[in-house]
């Protein structure tokens, strides 16, 4: 989900019933809007098959640009110094509206949705919205509203932006993104500018070999993206989850001892027990600068009674090893 300074609540709420389409819609950067209540629509979500929005085409797209021009004056004027990166799928921005009102975007592309607590509100450009109010009924406090645009229904995702918008329209400023940000995918995104031998285009979910996990993590084990790049597995046995990112590079210490990976690459090994028996292994695919690169992270979770006796690392180092030979090379 979107991750912004404070956690997402997800609670029962009513929805805003309107139809959005590519174009119109009110100027918010002209109004001055008071917080409003949002009535609920019933509408199925039905699949959806966009190649211009699907995870491929949404993995090198770079949201903090995504966020700049029309996006986002629609809403506001940005403030100075007010945008920020939270990493390779994630941007906010924070704008000021024409009664002075500040709102912050918070854009997440291939985010995890919960689709069976938020309606469906509307469409955009043939792709379904819902949207998720995040103020407690009980309460005067703004707590903001998730605006989604449905990318795909099995497994549930979506780009979102979250608004936390005090005094004013957050669903409603959240729409307005949304039109605009569905857009710029269609006609042809900002791109991440990436080294050739980058690991961020790559679909994590092939990175492992399917053989090798189903005998590590157990026969039937099925496997779901956690969004652009991450994908997680769920076996019989254990438990597997792989991330690609771009962060401080692993180290002695932090990130436990120093294992070779074989082919000049260094990876750290952390065991955990204090709940199951658990080990990452990560390693830099990547130096990108100032002690940061792209940091692959392999995870075996083992969280059954008989854990304890587990080779956790010994099995997250055989499909880690199915991993690393289809990273590109420098």
């Amino acid at each position: 989900m979107l991750r912004v300074a404070r956690p997402r609540r997800f609670v029962p709420v009513v929805l805003l019933a309107v139809t959005v389409s590519a174009c119109g819609g009110p100027d918010l950067g002209k109004q001055n809007f008071p917080r409003t209540t949002v009535t609920q629509t019933t509408a199925a979500t039905g699949p959806v098959d966009d190649p211009e929005v699907a995870l491929d085409a949404q993995r090198t797209v770079d949201p903090c640009a995504m966020l700049q021009g029309d996006t986002v004056t629609a809403v506001g004027t940005p403030v100075e110094d007010g945008l920020h990166s939270s990493g390779l799928d994630r941007c906010s921005i924070e704008v000021t509206d024409a009664g002075g009102k500040e709102a912050r975007l918070s854009l997440t592309m291939g985010d995890s949705l919960f689709l069976s607590s938020v309606p469906q509100i509307g469409v955009v450009e043939g792709l379904p919205v819902v949207a998720n109010s995040l103020d407690d009924p009980d309460t005067t406090e703004n707590e903001g509203c998730v605006v989604s645009a449905i990318t795909s229904s099995t497994p549930a995702l979506g780009i979102s932006v979250q608004v936390t918008y005090d005094g004013g329209d957050a669903c409603g400023a959240g729409m307005t993104v949304i039109r605009e940000v569905v857009a710029k995918m269609h006609a042809g995104p900002p791109r991440l500018s990436r080294a050739a031998n980058s690991a961020v285009p790559l679909d994590p979910c092939t990175l492992a070999a399917d053989a090798v996990v189903a005998d590590v993590l157990g026969r039937g084990t099925a496997k779901r993206p956690g969004g652009l790049h991450e994908c997680h597995w769920s076996g019989g046995n254990a438990d597997g989850h792989l991330r690609i990112s771009e962060t401080v590079e692993p180290s002695d210490g932090d990130d436990g001892t120093r294992v070779d990976l074989g082919g000049g690459t260094t990876g750290y090994q952390e065991k955990r027990t204090t709940a199951g028996n658990s080990c990452a292994i990560a390693w830099t695919h990547l130096r990108t600068g100032d002690g940061e690169g792209e940091v692959v992270k392999f995870t075996y979770d083992n969280f059954h009674d008989d854990a304890a006796g587990d080779d956790s690392c010994g099995k997250a180092r055989r499909i880690v090893d199915t991993i690393l030979p289809k990273l590109p090379k420098s």
